[in-house]
């Protein structure tokens, strides 16, 4: 058992874990019709901008920026290489300057073209121009009369400059970080002007970066030039000393002595690199020596050692003689013959490898000592070379100086040169680095506004509202829509759902739905809700049922009619109208009767006051007659307690229409009298909380609540909450085309 529990646990778990997507969509198949509104009034508000809008056209054109001059020397283009990620930067920024910008005017004839548009306007009386765009980027007044005053005074290098300003805000750069293209971009009204502009903004970049370079190559010129005659007499002067001092002092070229001193000093430093490392080497061994020597350890690990081809023999002969005197020793005694060769001849091998063991030790030795020798001539050869060069240095200080100051002025001097002759020669070559790549055309379609892209923006943005409007409006309704609803918020048994019956020329009533066709879906729903009433208690079915509601208007009579009909079709039935206040069963059953339930209690009338109701043969109904001053009263009498339980004795079923709940109190002092009580709820309509405090003041009194019953629900909206809900409650039929 408390596995099945266990599992039944697990499975609604598992559904409520599931998102259901159908009833979203239940959501807005609901309300597509206010979706469809926001689409609707989205879409008009995107026509409206794109019939408003004007059509913006863009005209681009694509070059090449090399960053290394076509005439730079190498150390030039080795500095731009190392500013290259400054070049496009700066590039840009020249584009977009008022320089070309004022030559893109001045190509174009920006200005009289201006001028001539003004005065066509004036006499036209049209703001519409051909550079209208250029006006509209860079000017802005007050009124329009200011604007015209101020068109009218500007002399032509204002408008030159307010149009080049135009143009600057107008002009777009890209690219030149992943390769060396630019695009330039220009947006306008007007597809030749824009084309015009972009092509003449190219131009004018690629001249201005020639004619700067140019001017700058000039300069240049003309500097080297002035500083190359002075350098040239500087020269000539220095040569001239150093000659002079070269014949009273009977010098050598100093060039040549130390080149000499060099290549001896050279020389001897390899000899002693040389020296030292052999010196290093025979160190390592000797010190190997020495360890061997503190430590009497053998000989033979020395690499000088194992490498002497005597002394190998001498090992193997000294190893095949100890096998034989193992041997030996084990077959003879000591004192054997054999024995005592073998040992003779195992002490010769053994000396004879001392012997030139310490003949290899003492060549390590001397070695050694050779190479500090060694070492020690090279370096005095060294230091002596060293002192004689600096004796000599010493002595032709002077003319060492007066040669440094010649060769230093004559440098100076070449290189200026070779920069003249550059410069001259990069003044005659006029390549720039800028090449235009593809020129503009003038473009065929606008780029803003795109109709396709604001008619889907404005299609989605709808949409998107749309469904956050339907989503909102399902989630803070705060009214019941389905019997699930009820009885989850509730804690009550849903009995059924009344159809909403829409009131039209010559149409059944919803008071005679029941009557008029036995078989309608109207009937079956409250067949339906019939049987749920019955099998509320099997065993004592509810003999008096009270129908209340929370308020007016809920269809509560409807119900309490057609319901009492139905009972009717099983066993004798009365209804009882006691509604007091506003009482509407006689008149919705067309029952006119002068004296009722308030006569009858109060004592004014002892005459019949049941009244048959045409179609419905079992159907008794008591009505309310004259509307007392004081229901209350009557309703709390023991005079209605004993009519009650008199009628119970002659009818087999009592449905009584009482007030609604929560105006009045009534329906909670009948509530305690009767069987079994409904809660008549309008679908769509009716508060949560006020259907919540009907049931508590119920409960409060111990009223007997069988159940909840939905009503005036719309078949069509029904089945946006699910399918079921249509099928199950409706039969699959429409009441109104039924009826």
């Amino acid at each position: 058992m408390q596995s099945k529990d266990a599992q039944q646990n697990w499975n609604s778990n598992s559904e409520e874990a599931v998102i259901d997507l159908s009833h979203y969509l239940r959501i807005l198949k609901r309300y597509k019709w206010s979706i469809c509104a926001f689409i609707f009034l989205s879409a008009l508000l995107g026509g409206y901008y794109l019939s408003q809008a004007t059509p913006i056209y863009s005209a681009s054109m694509k070059l090449q920026a090399d960053p290394v001059q076509p005439n730079a020397s190498a150390a030039d283009q080795y500095v731009s290489n190392s500013m290259i990620f400054l070049f496009y930067e700066t590039q840009y920024e020249i584009i977009r300057s008022r320089n070309v910008a004022e030559s893109v005017v001045e190509k174009l004839g920006l200005v009289e073209r201006y001028k001539k548009e003004l005065a066509e306007e004036k006499k036209k009386g049209s703001d519409e121009s051909l550079i209208q765009s250029l006006k509209n980027a860079i000017t802005s007044s007050d009124s329009a009369d200011e604007s015209e005053d101020a068109n009218n005074q500007l002399s032509d290098a204002q408008i030159k400059t307010m149009l080049a300003q135009g143009i600057q805000s107008a002009v777009r750069v890209e690219g030149g970080t992943q390769s060396q293209i630019i695009n330039i971009y220009y947006e306008s009204d007007d597809p030749v002007l824009a084309a015009d502009i972009v092509n003449a903004v190219a131009d004018a970049y690629s001249e201005f970066g020639l004619e700067a370079r140019l001017s700058r190559l000039k300069d240049t010129s003309s500097w080297l030039s002035e500083q190359l005659e002075e350098l040239k007499l500087t020269l000539q002067n220095s040569e001239q000393r150093l000659r002079d001092f070269r014949l009273n002092e009977n010098l050598m070229d100093t060039e040549q002595q130390e080149r000499i001193a060099a290549t001896q000093l050279q020389n001897l430093n390899t000899e002693l690199i040389r020296a030292q490392t052999q010196l290093s080497q025979a160190q390592e061994l000797y010190s190997q020596v020495q360890n061997l020597d503190n430590e009497s350890s053998d000989y033979l690990s020395l690499g000088p050692v194992m490498e002497n081809g005597s002394i190998r023999d001498l090992v193997r002969e000294e190893g095949s003689l100890n096998r034989r005197v193992k041997e030996l020793s084990e077959r003879y005694g000591e004192k054997h013959p054999k024995m005592i060769a073998a040992r003779s001849d195992l002490a010769s091998a053994q000396a004879n490898l001392e012997r030139e063991l310490s003949k290899v030790v003492e060549n390590i030795r001397k070695d050694y000592r050779l190479k500090q020798v060694q070492v020690d001539n090279i370096r005095n050869l060294i230091a002596k070379t060293t002192s004689e060069l600096q004796n000599y240095q010493g002595e032709s200080f002077e003319l060492t100086r007066l040669e440094r100051e010649v060769e230093n002025n004559r440098r100076v001097y070449e290189s200026f040169l070779g920069k003249l002759m550059e410069t001259d020669v990069s003044s005659d070559y006029d390549a720039s680095n800028i090449r235009i790549i593809d020129r503009a055309t003038v473009p065929k379609y606008p780029v803003k506004p795109r109709g396709s892209l604001v008619m889907a923006a404005s299609l989605f943005l709808g949409a998107f509202f749309g469904v956050i409007y339907a989503f909102a409006r399902e989630l803070l309704g705060n009214v019941f829509k389905t019997p699930d609803q009820l009885e989850n918020e509730l804690a009550l048994p849903s009995l059924g759902i009344t159809p909403l019956v829409k009131k039209k020329r010559n149409s059944v009533p919803p008071e005679h739905q029941y009557i008029k066709d036995q078989r309608s879906t109207f009937a079956e729903a409250i067949n339906t809700i019939r049987t749920g009433l019955l099998f509320s208690n099997i065993d004592n079915p509810p003999k008096t049922i009270l129908i209340t509601s929370t308020s007016g208007s809920e269809g509560k009579t409807t119900l309490a009619i057609n319901l009492a009909v139905s009972l009717s079709q099983m066993d004798k039935t009365l209804l009882i109208e006691m509604d007091l206040r506003k009482p509407a069963v006689g008149k919705d059953l067309g029952i006119k009767a002068d004296v009722g339930l308030s006569d009858l209690l109060s004592g004014k009338t002892d005459t019949n006051v049941f009244h048959p109701v045409n179609g419905a043969p079992n159907l008794s109904v008591i009505t309310c007659g004259t509307i007392p001053p004081n229901p209350m009263e009557l309703i709390s009498s023991k005079r209605f307690a004993n009519l009650l339980n008199s009628l119970r004795e002659r009818f087999t079923h009592i449905v009584i229409d009482s007030p609604p709940t929560l105006p009045v109190s009534d329906s909670c002092v009948l509530a305690k009298m009767v069987d079994a009580t409904i809660v008549a709820v309008k679908a769509e309509d009716t508060k949560i909380s006020m259907v919540k405090e009907t049931v508590t003041r119920l409960q409060k009194v111990n009223a007997t609540i069988t159940g909840v019953v939905l009503t005036q629900a719309s078949p069509q909206k029904m089945s946006y909450y699910g399918e079921h809900y249509y099928q199950d409650g409706f039969y699959g039929v429409d009441p109104e085309k039924h009826s």
